[in-house]
């Protein structure tokens, strides 16, 4: 049998046929096989001097034996070495170095076995280095030395070259590497190197790198690979504990042990090995320990490669203590036993436990513990009781069994209570029973009872008489006087003395008369009333009535009250906090019974009834008020006073905008104290101060409020906006503004203004001071100073306490002397120039220095003028075009050092000529049946040559060829209607202007229809409002030119109204009464039907007019007070101010407040969102509403905030004439109702008290006055230099240095030229509409508050202005109109104009080859800078691609998704992948790259059919973001993104090619965003309306929405508000010590300003809707975090339990991915469902834990996982499956089930554990390798969902962990870092991320540190 078959028995003769088969089968199951090879060696061709390496491995059964021959020998040699592998099973031949010729011969490998051998032959040849072949391989970088930690990835590089290329292979320690051998740990890249991921010691060896192709074989120099290895001995990080425990318990024992290599860890007991050798774990055991007996010692045993270490654990097993001895009683008395027993054990005993119990049925023992002594004696005991008592002993065990009991009786005592439920009642006419109960504590046997009574119970006892009664309960007293009542006592006695006395009774000796009442007590009690019970006596006559008798303390007056028979009463009116006294008789039809004993009861205490008295307020200081007070009277108190409540709150004016005028409450002020300190207050403020004392039941009414000021302090701060200007060489102005109402801190008595020479920088003498005494003075001119000397001036303000601060130092210049003026002379030379010359001015001072001329030239009705400079040299200008018959003004001023001089002036006066143009007829027109209403204006100014001194107009009816009919209308004269015309008729219209010379042009003819007849009547006549005295009647009527008549009778009454107004205002009816209007309209010449309505006026009410008070103060407060009123039937209330034009002098011509306009009064009403700013710009002649009210106060405060009104109230303006008057709303099921009171008294405000914000009130009005000035600089400034340009360019080189600069004047301020290149300008100048003229491009300072002003009101003016905008001409578009290009337009309304299309090459024979919707649109300073075009259709895909080849185009903005909403916005014009063709242009996908809010692609264009190899590369940048609903939230994405496409559009590519969907709006608002940046970097001003204007003239719609328009706004106040903060990455370290220091002008650092700038943007609470829901506030950790509605992660809600969508958490986008990251809050105990709900419903399978769970004592987090057993979370069970403690962190898996299907999931948790408890870490490195850590696990487990990151509120850590994860991947790919805008990005997602500057600075730090890492990711 062969050898290794399994044992088998074969006896053929025994066994039957079947076993002997399976005995065969058996045996034949393991058959031997001879070798055969699995890797041969291959021939090879080595390098003289280098290396070749033959591999051979073979198989069979048994395993065959490898080995190598030379020539039939085995080889021996030094250069020849054998290295086995595979048990022996390999061989690898090994040749170095290589020697030719001996080495070249064919080797032979043999592999041999039992079963045979089999041989296979390979040929080596050698080349010398000299003679190698072209081809033959090189090893161009070979691996070098590395050394690599273990776990981490080693990369040994290698790269080769040869023809064909070499192929490369590896080999470690001479044997080959199979990397498909290694599960994937190790590969060969592409490049060749060698990569070894999670790298082990055996890792560790020599590395080869071998390049073989045909031609041979190379083998780089080996290279030592070095796993470096922590090595740690091993060490208990958890020793084991000893334990002390019952016989038969349980315990379990942890050792863990930790090192490096982590060792193995055993338990042995003795010798004994308790873990067995196969089951060792590692690191940590366990051993559990049941039913312990004995105790014992147990050994926990560490060991690795570094040692063994031992710990014990002493494991101690406790018994209980014996019984002790049976007591022994040795003292008895009647409360006390004292007993003694013995010990009865042997061991120490803690103490001994007495049980002690009455010997009866129920009772119970009673233990007494902690007895060290073997004697004790039991107090307390109850006398003549027999008692049962043990004693057992207690160790450290516990209680042992109790001793045998001892019984025992105490001794006798005295009764030691009364006898019970005493009762007499009288049997005969001197005799009475007395009968009793037992005493309830007898104390012994009772020996008998002695009777006490008296007919005078004021007698001592020993005075009463005595009847002793011996073993009864009952006995009779005789001898009794009749009729008099007798006072009974009964006690008990024992044989050791007498007990107590009973409480006495009552009886009178009368037959029939009831017993007295027994049981009398007091049952409920309140503080106004007590219920008194009690059980009548047994009588047999009867009761009727009871009589109760009750007075107020011991002394008050008694009250008697009688009611009918019953047990119980209710006295009620009582006082409260007071003692009462009672006794009750009962009464029977034989007379009254004897009075109870008397009872007292105190009432319960009530809130006190009075405020308190004497209320003193007295200002202590500037911040602090004393108020002192007297308690309430003490009939009000209604208890102990336990304290006062003051409230306070600031009285008119808020301060600053705080939070002035809430109430404010000082704490509980002591009972015992009379007065309180209010300190911390504003000051110079007006206080109302109330008190309240209370009880502590609660407190009392409020003393009346008491006004109180706080004291004068100095000003709080300097004058704001302080301003110097130089008037001339010794003077300055100085001007500046009054400080706010709440920094002023008292009565401003006037300004000092401080100035002083300067020189070097420093100050030259002491300070000189100005004075000006005068509290509203804003100006100062300070003379007599030095010419052209810096001086510094400052300016304080001051109170009757002294100065306030001073502003910040001013520095100027005044101006050097001047020059005066030069000699001038203007000639004209032609028809349209002039010359203008002039000569040095005569007077000049020596010395002076003249540096040039100005020259202020234009025409005089048209400012201001444009301005020249010239050099000294130049004495002549030629004015070119000047206009006929205008005035033109030229003025020349010197220059010295010292400024311009004086001016010379002149004028010249051009001869008139006819018009050289027409008047414009503009479109707005009005037509009827028989007239034409038109207007026109005049010939442009350039063209009108002299005045207009009249006008033709000229019209006939087209067609008949009649000759038009001519009318001459006056020059003042732009409307005419033209009459009698007939219906349905068409004319042509013309009109021409003339000059004292004559007629110019006529316009081109407009041609009119007339319209046939109307047919249209008035309808829908109703009643919109009526008030008390007036009703409004509305109807609907469609426009129309002439009047069309209606009558209103109503009353006897008719009324004539025109029906287009649409309504009519009847006045003069009266209140509460019925009218019916009849309404008839003419609608032909016989009338037409009447309409009927119905209306009743409002009842009489708010007949009396509010009171006006007028306190006079600095704040102007004017208090309104208002009389009751019956608000049932009232809506709303509205107070209503009326200002009065000046000079109107008195109210009476006002008209009465019901015919007011009231539907636009109640329209303007300002929600309470406007500044005080916006506020102060509001039309402040007109009525408006101040206030509105649900519920009428009894008084308001005018010009100030109320808490209940809902409306905003705007300041009065001072020295302004007011009257007011109270507007009702009623409630009213149709219409409208009002009711009005009269006008209140006329008031006038002060004029000395300035609006406290004069400075903002005046700007905004001014901008539309200086605007257009502006405008109209700007084009005369570009006009002028157009033609200096052209008269220059014929000479232009002689001209270069002496061309004149361009400088336009605006604010006395030299600002940057206006570039006569910039297309926006040059439409200003050439094409200048009135919406232009009227909005001026608008400084970036005041961005932000034109802005504000466009959206308040609703977005009202910037509605206005979006409406207004219209570039004033017709464009055509026919080429979009052609029938072949129709269909290549995606909206058939959206088309190209013909003078600004994108002309593409033509095709040859294909008509309108040369169409693409998209036109060219002007950028800043740049024609053509841009193309808008339409999102490609299918059919245009060729022409698009050709428009980018043909314009050289680098850059393409796609501004849309190919779909949203479900429709198609784009086609898809780019391949997917690899190459496509469209058209004539193959375009090919070189990279994308995803990120969260755009995508960039870059495409490779090579033109087909044209013979050339050029190729292009063009960048797509499609913007992701945009909403599929109007616009972004925030601008910050977009402006990213924005910033992206400039960065990487090259400066010589063609125009930058931009589509949305139509190409007009998205696409509007990208160019006009990106030339307004450009702009601003030049000019410091926008002007996006001149652009948009400019676009609309270009492409049709451009910025198509209104939203879209204040989208741009928002946009560039974010770039100006935020600058640019990108760097380049190798400029980091820069960057931040830049930031470091401190800005000037500034007192903090850069870093800090940065910072700061981020909290500007704060979010409005509309932005968190369901966060502040009641249902959802509980889960908010933080009041102040929570998520924005639009970015919260909503959970799936819960059917029936409202809030369960939400959870304090929020979706933020990562660098690539949108909601790559949920940032939420740890978890509340009340929300740790939901958190695990959260994870699973977005498949989140990562949590980033940034907090520790308690941090500076307090919770931070609950835990919200399990620790060691699974728990479950609502519908989820999480089972912990793992826990890693990193250095940095701890790893949990735990394994989540969804127990409504069974699903499952790993989810993992991150805890960083390095974060200090205050502050931030001082390196950046760990937080860095924990975020690499965390992404690392994303990216190999492969889940789709987010990574969950909470700290505590989910934004501080939270935030730097999101901010460095975006930032640190964006500085990989693009190298540059922007923390300040993500950071920013982050904040419009959740609020106060990255919450602290130190957070903010440490992710500028964390950057720092990984710049030199780049490795952390990727290795």
């Amino acid at each position: 049998m062969a050898a290794g078959g399994p044992p088998c028995l074969c006896l053929p003769a025994l066994l039957p046929l079947s076993t002997l088969l399976l005995c065969m089968l058996l045996t034949g199951f393991h058959a031997l096989s001879p070798p055969r090879f699995t890797k041969v060696p291959v021939d090879q061709i080595g390098v003289s001097g280098g290396v070749v390496s033959f591999v051979c491995q073979a198989t069979g059964d048994p395993k065959p034996r490898v080995s190598w021959n030379k020539k039939g020998k085995k080889v021996n040699s030094q250069r020849i070495e054998t290295i086995e592998f595979d048990e022996g099973a390999g061989a690898v031949l090994r040749i170095q170095p290589l020697r030719a010729p001996r080495d070249e011969n064919i080797y032979e490998c043999v592999a041999e076995n039992s079963e045979g051998e089999v041989n296979v032959n390979a040929k080596l040849s050698i080349i010398r280095e000299d003679l190698l072949p072209g081809g033959f391989p090189n090893i161009d970088m070979g691996p070098q030395l590395k050394v690599v930690e273990r776990t981490r990835t080693a990369t040994m590089l290698c790269a080769a070259s040869g023809n064909p290329d070499p192929e490369i292979t590896w080999f470690k320690d001479f044997l080959p590497i199979d990397p498909n051998a290694s599960n994937g740990r190790i590969k060969q890249l592409r490049s060749g190197a060698l990569q070894i991921e999670n790298s082990e010691e055996t890792d560790q060896g020599k590395y080869e790198c071998v390049a073989s192709n045909v031609e041979g074989v190379r083998y780089s120099s080996p290279a030592n690979l070095y796993v470096r290895v922590r090595r740690v001995p091993p060490r208990f990080s958890i020793p084991p504990t000893s334990h002390e425990m019952m016989p038969g318990g349980s315990v379990n024992i942890t050792c863990v042990a930790v090192g490096s290599p982590m060792p193995y860890v055993k338990w042995m007991l003795n010798s004994e090995d308790l873990t067995p050798e196969d089951e060792m774990p590692v690191g940590r055991n366990v051993l559990e320990l049941n039913s312990v007996r004995e105790s014992a010692n147990y050994t926990c045993v560490a060991m690795s490669s570094l040692g063994i270490i031992e710990a014990v654990a002493q494991i101690t097993v406790k018994s209980l203590p014996k019984p002790p001895g049976t007591p022994m009683v040795t003292e008895t008395t009647a409360t006390s036993v004292t007993i003694t027993w013995d010990s009865g054990n042997p061991d120490p005993v803690s103490y001994y436990i007495i049980q002690y119990r009455a010997k009866s049925p129920d009772s119970k023992f009673e233990t007494m513990d902690g007895i060290t002594t073997t004697r004790y004696s039991i107090g307390g005991l109850y006398p003549n009781t027999e008692y049962e008592i043990r004693v057992s002993a207690f160790n450290t065990i516990g209680q042992g069994p109790p001793s045998e009991p001892v019984e025992t009786r105490t001794g006798e005592q005295a009764p030691a209570s009364p006898p019970r439920n005493i009762q007499a009642r009288i049997i005969s006419q001197n005799t009475m029973m007395v009968r009793w109960d037992e005493p309830e504590e007898p104390n012994g046997q009772i020996k008998g009872y002695r009777v006490y009574y008296t007919m005078d119970p004021s007698q001592p006892m020993s005075l009463w008489q005595i009847h002793n009664v011996q073993d009864s309960i009952i006995t009779t007293i005789q001898s009794l006087v009749a009729s008099e009542t007798y006072t009974i006592r009964v006690l008990a006695f024992t044989s050791v003395g007498d007990g107590p006395f009973s409480d006495p009774i009552h009886v009178k000796v009368l037959q029939g008369v009831p017993g007295q009442p027994t049981k009398f007590q007091v049952g409920a009690v309140s503080d106004t009333s007590m219920e008194l019970t009690w059980e009548p006596a047994f009588q047999k006559e009867g009761i009727i009535s009871f009589e109760l008798r009750y007075k107020e303390g011991s002394f008050g007056s008694q009250v008697t009250k009688t009611f009918g028979p019953t047990a119980s009463y209710v006295v009620e009116g009582l006082r409260a906090n007071t003692e009462y006294y009672f006794s009750l008789a009962a009464i029977s039809n034989k007379g009254i019974g004897a009075f109870t004993n008397e009872i007292s009861q105190k009432t319960l205490q009530a809130k006190p009834s009075a405020p308190p008295q004497d209320v003193k307020c007295s200002s202590s200081s500037s911040t602090s008020l004393l108020v002192s007070w007297r308690p309430p009277p003490v009939e009000s108190q209604n208890g102990a006073l336990a304290g006062y409540r003051v409230r306070y709150q600031v009285v008119g004016a808020s301060v600053e905008g705080g939070s002035a005028g809430e109430p404010m409450e000082e704490p509980a002020v002591l009972p015992s104290d009379g007065k309180v300190l209010l300190q911390k207050l504003e000051k110079w403020t007006q206080y109302s101060v109330t008190l309240a004392a209370f009880t502590e039941i609660g407190p009392g009414p409020e003393s009346e409020p008491l006004l109180c000021r706080t004291d004068e302090d100095v000003p709080g701060a300097p004058p704001r906006r302080v301003e110097v200007e130089v008037l001339n060489s010794t003077a300055l102005k100085v001007m500046w503004r009054s400080l706010l109402p709440g920094r002023q801190h008292g009565q401003i008595r006037g300004y000092q203004v401080h100035y002083v020479r300067v020189e070097n920088g420093e100050s030259r003498g002491p300070p000189l001071i100005k004075d000006v005494m005068l509290a509203d003075a804003q100006e100062m001119v300070i003379g007599g100073l030095q010419s052209d000397t810096t001086y510094s001036i400052t300016v304080a303000a001051y109170t009757t306490k002294g100065d306030g601060a001073r502003s910040k130092p001013k520095l100027v210049v005044t101006k050097g002397a001047v020059p005066g003026p030069p000699s001038l002379s203007v000639a004209q030379d032609s028809e349209t120039s002039a010359v203008v010359c002039w000569d040095a001015p005569d007077v000049m001072i020596p010395g002076m220095g003249l540096q040039g001329y100005r020259l202020q030239f234009g025409r005089k009705d048209v400012s201001p003028l444009a301005t020249l400079e010239f050099t000294p040299q130049e004495r002549q200008y030629t004015v070119a075009s000047v206009h006929r018959g205008a005035t033109y003004l030229f003025k020349v001023q010197a220059k010295s050092r010292g400024g311009f001089g004086e001016e010379a002036t002149a004028e010249l006066q051009v001869p008139e000529h006819t018009p050289q143009g027409y008047p414009q007829i503009r479109e707005t027109s009005n037509v009827t049946c028989c007239s034409v209403e038109l207007s026109w204006s005049p010939p442009m100014l350039a063209e009108r040559n002299g005045d207009i001194t009249e006008y033709t107009l000229a019209y006939q009816e087209t067609g008949l060829g009649d000759a038009p009919r001519e009318l001459s209308l006056p020059a003042s004269q732009s409307t005419y209607v033209l009459n009698s015309l007939k219906p349905n008729s068409a004319y042509d219209v013309k009109i021409r202007a003339h000059t004292s010379v004559g007629p110019g042009p006529y316009s081109p003819p407009i041609q009119y229809r007339t319209v046939a007849f109307e047919t249209d009547v008035p309808k829908n006549f109703t009643v919109k409002w009526v008030t008390k005295t007036t009703v409004l009647l509305t109807w609907k009527f469609v426009e129309r030119r002439f009047p069309f008549r209606c009558t209103i009778e109503y009353n006897r009454q008719k009324m004539d109204v025109d029906a287009r107004l649409t309504k009519a205002l009847v006045t003069s009816l009266r209140p509460n009464t019925t009218y019916e209007f009849r309404v008839t309209c003419q609608e032909n010449t016989e009338g037409g039907p009447r309409h009927r309505v119905v209306a009743r006026t409002t009842p009489p009410i708010l007949v009396k007019k509010p009171k006006l008070d007028l306190y006079s103060e600095p704040d102007n407060i004017l208090t309104m007070g208002f009389a009751p009123v019956e608000t049932k039937d009232i809506k709303d209330f509205y107070v209503v101010a009326v200002p009065l034009k000046k000079g109107l002098g008195t109210a009476r011509h006002l008209k009465n407040p019901d015919e007011m306009d009231l539907e636009e009064l109640l329209r303007d009403i300002t929600p309470k969102r406007r500044t005080r700013r916006q506020l102060s710009q509001a039309d402040g002649k007109k009525p408006y509403i101040t206030a509105c009210f649900k519920q009428l106060p009894t008084s308001f405060t005018l010009g100030t905030e109320h808490r209940h009104s809902s409306c905003e109230s705007k300041p009065l303006e001072p020295g302004q004439e007011y009257v007011f008057f109270l507007l009702a709303e009623l409630n009213t099921t149709a219409g409208k109702m009002f009711a009005a009171s009269p006008y209140t008294d006329l008031v006038v405000t002060p004029e000395l008290e300035a609006d406290p914000l004069p400075m903002e009130t005046g700007g905004d009005g001014l901008i539309w006055v200086v605007g257009p000035v502006l405008a109209v600089v700007f084009i005369i400034c570009i006009v002028i230099a157009i033609l200096l340009y052209k008269n220059s360019k014929p000479d232009s080189r002689k001209r270069k240095e002496s061309e004149p600069r361009t400088k336009c004047l605006l604010n006395n301020a030299e600002i940057t030229p206006h570039h006569p290149t910039d297309p926006v300008e040059m439409r200003r100048i050439n094409f200048q509409t009135t919406g232009m003229m009227s909005h001026p491009p608008i400084p970036i300072a005041e961005l932000a508050e034109h802005t504000d002003l466009l959206k308040a009101n609703d977005n009202l003016k910037l509605s206005q202005e979006y409406e207004s905008i219209d570039p004033g001409q017709q464009f055509t578009w026919e080429h979009s109109n052609l029938e072949v290009n129709k269909p290549k337009n995606r909206y058939a309304n959206v088309i190209a104009y013909d003078h600004s299309r994108v002309i593409l090459a033509p095709i040859e024979g294909i008509t309108g080859s040369d169409y693409i919707n998209a036109n060219y649109i002007d950028g800043y300073r740049k024609q053509n800078a841009y193309m808008a075009t339409q999102g490609p259709l299918p059919e245009t895909f060729g022409d698009f691609w050709r428009m980018v080849w043909e314009q050289r185009a680098a850059t393409v903005v796609m501004m849309t998704r190919l779909e949203e909403k479900s429709r198609i916005k784009c086609d898809q014009y780019w391949p997917s992948r690899g190459t496509e063709t469209y058209g004539m242009t193959q375009v090919t996908l070189l990279d994308t790259i995803e990120l969260a809010t755009f995508c960039v692609r870059t495409f490779s264009l090579h033109k087909v059919r044209n013979g050339s190899s050029e190729k292009r590369e063009v960048r797509q940048f499609q913007f992701t973001a945009w909403p599929d609903h109007g616009v972004p939230e925030y601008p910050t994405p977009f402006l990213a993104f924005l910033r992206r496409v400039k960065t990487c559009n090259p400066p010589d590519a063609g125009p930058i090619i931009a589509h949305c969907s139509a190409g007009v709006g998205r696409t509007g608002c990208f160019i006009v965003i990106d030339a307004m940046l450009e702009r601003i970097k030049h000019e410091k001003t926008v002007d996006i309306y001149g652009h948009v204007t400019l676009m609309r003239s270009q492409r049709n719609y451009m910025v198509q929405t209104e939203d879209q328009y204040s989208f741009n706004h928002d946009a560039l106040l974010e770039a100006v508000a935020c600058g640019n903060t990108e760097v380049a990455a190798r400029s980091l370290f820069s960057y931040i010590q830049k930031l470091a220091q401190v800005e000037t002008g500034e007192h903090v650092t850069g870093m800090e300003l940065e910072f700061k700038r981020l909290a500007n943007s704060k979010a409005h609470t509309s932005r968190f809707i369901s966060a502040n829901l009641p249902c959802n506030k509980f889960k908010n950790r933080l009041v102040n975090i929570m998520p924005y509605e639009t970015t919260r992660v909503c959970l799936q809600p819960i059917r029936g339990l409202e809030g369960s969508d939400y959870i304090n958490a929020s979706f933020i986008d990562g660098y690539r991915q949108q909601k790559a990251y949920i940032a939420t809050q740890g978890p509340l105990a009340e929300t740790t469902e939901d958190f695990w709900r959260m994870m699973w419903e977005n498949n989140s399978t990562i949590v980033v834990m940034l907090t520790k769970l308690r941090e500076m004592g307090r919770e931070k987090c609950h835990q919200y996982w399990p620790a060691e057993r699974s728990a479950r979370y609502q519908y989820f069970v999480v089972d912990p499956m793992a826990e890693y403690n990193m250095p940095q962190y701890i790893l949990r898996e735990f394994k989540v089930t969804d127990a409504r299907d069974g699903q499952s999931r790993t989810v993992r948790q991150f805890q960083f554990t390095d974060w200090p408890e205050q502050g931030v870490p001082k390196s950046g490195e760990g937080f860095i390798d924990f975020i690499g850590q965390v992404h690392k696990t994303k990216e190999q487990f492969g889940q789709d969902g987010p990574i969950s990151v909470h700290c505590s509120a989910g934004v501080g850590r939270s935030g730097v962990f999101t901010t460095l994860s975006i930032v640190l991947e964006r500085m990989r790919y693009e190298g540059v870092v922007d923390i300040f805008q993500t950071v920013k990005m982050l904040r419009t997602q959740r609020p106060a991320m990255v919450q602290t500057e130190d957070e903010y600075q440490f992710c500028y730090q964390a950057g720092l540190e990984y710049l030199g890492s780049f490795d952390h990711y990727a290795t």
